[in-house]
């Protein structure tokens, strides 16, 4: 072998070891299941999407309307699935399908009322790590960090403070579920929980009650937070 074709070969060589060794990492794909009743959801969502995809750098779609809980291909395509719903009433045709997405391996971010939907079914509950079937009313309130070195809540300010939003009264929560964040309430001083971590089935799971309108949802560590969490349960951060 003539030195010249050592050389070439070894340009060749040198040009695949390094494409071998950029990143790969395309974006993530989510979908976005939002809707229901109490929320102004058409003005959240350009907020929430826009927040998630400013921290994430995911590609999120958004979906309305309840006959979507119902589709078994919901998520079909997409890395996540993120649930920002409020919906009323009981039936199992929804949370079932919702809960069999999730324990087949599909990561999710739950947020806000999303704890209330469904009456707080145990199914749903367990699989979103927390139990909560009422909340403070609006107000103001301060966060207390539990978990300092958590790559969610690493960066999470010391006493983060929103304007206002719901306090969710935490009932219990699943064992597996890993509290981040509390608050004790102004009206009583009970504590609860409003930022945590769960894995039930194939899954992660990450859960905020915090987001009740933009008060909170434009704030940028509550928004960093979303994206966070997102990027944690797809195994990215």
């Amino acid at each position: 072998m003539t030195r010249g074709l050592i050389i070439a070969l070894s340009c060749v060589i040198a040009v695949y070891s390094a494409r071998a060794s950029e990143p790969t990492t395309r974006p993530l794909k989510v979908i976005l299941l939002i809707g229901g009743e109490a929320h102004d959801y058409k003005h959240l969502e350009p907020i929430v999407s826009g927040a998630i995809h400013k921290y994430s750098g995911a590609e999120v779609t958004s979906r309305f309307g309840r006959e979507a809980l119902k589709d078994p291909h919901l998520a079909d395509g997409y890395d996540a699935i993120i649930f920002d719903i409020c919906y009323n009433g009981h039936d199992p045709a929804e949370y079932d399908n919702l809960v069999r997405i999730v324990k087949e391996g599909k990561p999710a971010v739950a947020i806000h009322a999303t704890l209330h939907t469904f009456q707080v079914t145990d199914a749903w509950s367990e699989m979103l790590g927390m139990w909560s079937h009422v909340h403070d009313p609006y107000t103001a309130f301060t966060t207390i960090k539990l978990d300092a070195d958590h790559p969610i809540t690493k960066d999470w300010p010391a006493n983060w403070h929103t304007a206002g939003d719901e306090l969710y009264n935490t009932d219990k929560m699943r064992p597996d579920a890993h509290p981040l964040l509390k608050v004790k309430s102004p009206r009583d001083g009970r504590e609860h929980v409003v930022a945590w971590t769960n894995e039930i089935g194939k899954a992660r799971v990450f859960g905020t009650t915090l987001g009740h309108d933009d008060k909170t949802a434009t704030d940028a560590d509550y928004q960093k937070l979303l994206g966070r969490g997102l990027l944690w349960v797809c195994g990215r951060l």
